[in-house]
């Protein structure tokens, strides 16, 4: 199971709409300890590593390893 929620949940919806242009595939990596998206633009110029730690959200839980897909 996976459940994740921020006290402000724009944040995570701003940390979108900022790589959605860049990028237009994504991979978003759950885990036990964290949330993370890493990947780089179609032309290999710019890459996106963000990290969302567990003790940033309200409230986390991820039973196992999760990859949800991204597309722009």
């Amino acid at each position: 199971m996976f459940e994740a929620r921020l006290v402000e949940g724009k944040i995570f919806k701003q940390i979108i709409e900022s790589i959605k242009d860049l990028v237009t595939d994504a991979n978003i990596e759950c885990t036990e300890e964290e949330i993370a998206i890493q990947c780089m633009d179609s032309a290999h110029v710019s890459l996106v590593d963000v990290t969302l730690s567990a003790a940033a959200f309200d409230h986390y839980r991820c039973d196992r390893n999760l990859s949800l897909g991204f597309n722009s």
